[in-house]
């Protein structure tokens, strides 16, 4: 116990071992409810949780029937083809339109340039509920409620995205693009060769926070999507989470794990671009 102790002592100190205790803590509290829907979804049925608590699958034979179950319903699958969609496009959009943006906020002098961009930190501090009814009556006005561009076209303006895309083109080196244009490069031609190419990182950690909060948009489909025709996954869950649907907590539960297994893959593929984004962006901003 005694050379335990001087190992610790000579490895780590107590700052550290403070900072590995935190981060295991925030670790447990983040992964414990995954591991527990993981655990539900691969249960035997019929046997409450509260009854007989346990840490680990017991079944996975009728998790995949949970699975088989929940995918048999006529909406899930149409559910999840409109997520796909609305999410896609408006990454797609997100990022055509932000990118195009943040090219000339930070590289070029325009009139009202300050004005603009000023409107655009204020418009990040606006809440969502403030402009719901106003963004719908424009919408409606314009005949695509129930509709995928009334989905789409309302999010495609990310007042984050272009903050962000525009700290990180402001430290791009004038000398390449100048270089570019002496080549012949048109003034699209530079943002589309040479701007974006050297922004991989920030617009891969755009497209996947774009995609992280389409994916679980609750309230934008349900207010614009009125009937099955776009359903999304978030109002499918909240079909299967209603207390009126007589669902049994497996199928619900299973339910919730196939919504969240696309946005925990997506972050597991492209967590170090990510990251990398978004620290690189702090730092030149």
């Amino acid at each position: 116990m005694t050379t335990f102790f001087k190992f610790i002592k000579k490895h780590f100190s107590i700052g550290g071992i403070f900072k590995w205790t935190l981060a295991i803590i925030f670790l447990i509290m983040a992964l414990f409810p995954i591991w527990w829907m993981f655990n539900i979804v691969f249960s035997e049925p019929g046997i409450p949780i509260a009854i007989n608590p346990r840490l680990y699958p017991t079944s996975f034979s009728a998790g995949i029937q949970n699975i088989k179950d929940v995918l048999s319903e006529a909406n899930v699958l149409a559910a999840y083809g409109h997520s796909l969609t609305y999410a896609f496009l408006t990454v797609i959009g997100s990022l055509l339109l932000t990118s195009m943006a943040a090219f000339e906020f930070a590289l070029f002098d325009f009139p009202g340039k300050k004005i603009l961009f000023a409107l655009v930190l204020v418009a990040m501090m606006i809440p969502t509920a403030v402009t719901l009814v106003p963004t719908y009556l424009l919408v409606a006005k314009l005949g695509w409620v129930n509709k995928m561009q009334g989905l789409v076209v309302p999010g495609l303006a990310s007042a984050f995205g272009l903050f962000m895309l525009t700290q990180f083109f402001k430290d791009i080196p004038r000398e390449i693009m100048d270089a570019a244009q002496i080549d012949g490069d048109t003034h699209f031609g530079v943002y589309w060769h040479v701007v974006l190419p050297l922004s991989r990182n920030a617009l891969v950690t755009m497209a996947i926070l774009t995609f992280m909060t389409t994916w679980g948009n609750y309230v934008w489909p349900m207010v614009i999507a009125k009937n099955n025709d776009i359903i999304t996954v978030s109002q499918m869950i909240n079909w299967y989470n209603d207390p009126n649907s007589f669902m049994t907590v497996n199928l619900m539960m299973t339910a919730f794990l196939l919504a969240a297994i696309l946005p925990i893959i997506v972050y597991i593929i492209f967590q170090r671009q990510i990251i990398q984004g978004i620290s690189i962006t702090g730092l030149k901003g």
